[in-house]
């Protein structure tokens, strides 16, 4: 009796097919089919005894290959589990350590891609080495899609981050299958999880409001920089002992509040804030933003009193406003401002939203879109995103959207049937 192949579905099926439902190569074929990863089982008889098993790989090729062995050999060996064999169909005369593919693929892209990518990238790849090590690992083409499955389930971390991470790791093993280190890539079938509910951060973004942007600026003029502030890396808590906080270079209040102002006034993010130099603005009180593609400006403008007191930060510590730094490594640079940010936020909180500095370019994007003829192009100009991105993240902060709905919702329901308003009889007032 010759061996069947078929392909069995999971609860998880990324192609969403009904759990334990079966196909075949041919079926999968077809137009319009969806892919998914999960696993081939064969079926038959072998030396008089009939059997069911997973052949641990999700690949056609990889699975004729190992019926081929099985019909060779004429038994099932007594094996509970089939493993793939690493050279059928792939051959490789030199297999690649997971360790030597990790920083063939980090030499890569450190010469193209910013310091914070590099940072995600390597925080993501010394999780995939652990990994490997944990299950005895030594080469990169022992990978398969349900390896690349666990050490997702490994991350605990949001459907969103998780996407992110994902991202890195298929990148890493089409670098390895590109190299041919791999088969193939094991982790281009694993598509994102789909939770019941969406990553609310996602999707609308949460400035801040004028109230809370009025509190942050009271609690500088009165309370930051007022008391002494002593962190004990034991207990890991501040307590105020003195009138004046003591610092090798003395951070006021007003420090943070042009911070702030900087950061709300033109929507730049906190790299650019902390890194603001006095050439960014023009005369005329505009700063440039971005440069395009087409090597054109983009420039936002603040109020006048703002520029002073740009003017004035630039005579007191320099070119750069905020002060200048030893160091190229942006992510010790805007550590520093968050650090000061967190403190304010201490001061004048409880907060019902978690506050962040990129909540100061949510709150750019606000203030713009709740004034009268103010187009979503005209913010998604200065932000440099899409319209579609705008109208995603800030749907709520625009009028015209609201005031058009409400319109459709008028016209439609104006002409409808409506019942008769029933007419309540008042209560007679009791004699006295």
């Amino acid at each position: 009796m010759a061996l069947n192949l078929y392909r069995r579905h999971r609860k998880e099926c990324e192609g969403s097919h009904p759990e334990d439902t079966r196909t075949g190569q041919f079926e999968e074929g077809r137009r319009g089919w969806k892919k998914c990863a999960c696993l081939i089982h064969v079926s038959g008889t072998l030396g008089g005894r009939f059997n069911r098993r997973q052949t641990g790989t999700a690949d056609w090729d990889e699975a004729k290959s190992i019926v081929t062995l099985l019909q060779q050999s004429g038994s099932w060996d007594g094996q509970e589990k089939i493993e793939a064999p690493l050279t059928l169909p792939y051959t490789n005369p030199e297999r690649i350590s997971v360790i030597r593919a990790i920083a063939a693929f980090t030499a890569e892209f450190e010469e193209h891609t910013a310091p914070n990518t590099q940072r995600n990238y390597k925080f993501v790849l010394k999780q995939l080495r652990g990994f490997s090590d944990a299950k005895g690992y030594a080469a990169i083409d022992q990978w398969t899609p349900i390896d690349v499955r666990e050490f997702r389930a490994t991350w605990g971390v949001l459907p969103s981050t998780a996407a992110k991470n994902m991202s890195v790791v298929k990148a890493f093993f089409e670098f390895c299958h590109a190299n041919e280190w791999t088969p193939r890539n094991p982790a281009r079938m694993v598509k994102n999880q789909r939770g019941q509910h969406n990553d609310p951060r996602s999707e609308q973004k949460l400035p801040f409001s004028d109230e809370e942007l009025k509190r942050m600026y009271d609690a500088c003029d009165s309370k930051y920089g007022k008391r002494e502030i002593q962190f004990s890396k034991a207990t890991k808590e501040r307590k105020a002992q003195g009138p004046y906080a003591q610092h090798r270079t003395r951070w006021k209040g007003q420090d943070i509040a042009d911070f702030i102002s900087v950061s709300v006034y033109t929507g730049l993010r906190i790299s650019d804030v902390s890194t603001f130099h006095i050439d960014r603005m023009r005369p005329d009180g505009t700063i440039q933003l971005r440069t395009t593609k087409a090597h054109t400006h983009v420039y936002t403008w603040v109020p006048e009193w703002l520029q002073q007191r740009i003017r004035t930060r630039a005579l007191e510590t320099g070119p750069y406003i905020f002060g200048e730094h030893s160091t190229n490594d942006m992510n010790v640079i805007t550590d520093l401002w968050r650090r000061k940010l967190n403190k304010l936020w201490e001061l004048c909180g409880p907060w019902k939203d978690k506050p962040t500095p990129h909540r100061f370019r949510h709150a750019f994007a606000r203030i713009l879109l709740e004034r009268p003829g103010v187009t979503v192009r005209d913010v998604a100009e200065l932000l440099g995103n899409t319209e579609q991105i705008v109208r995603k993240h800030y749907a709520a902060w625009i009028p015209e959207r609201q005031e058009r709905l409400t319109a459709v919702l008028k016209a439609a329901f104006d002409t409808k049937p409506k019942p008769k308003p029933n007419v309540i009889a008042m209560p007679k007032p009791a004699k006295g």
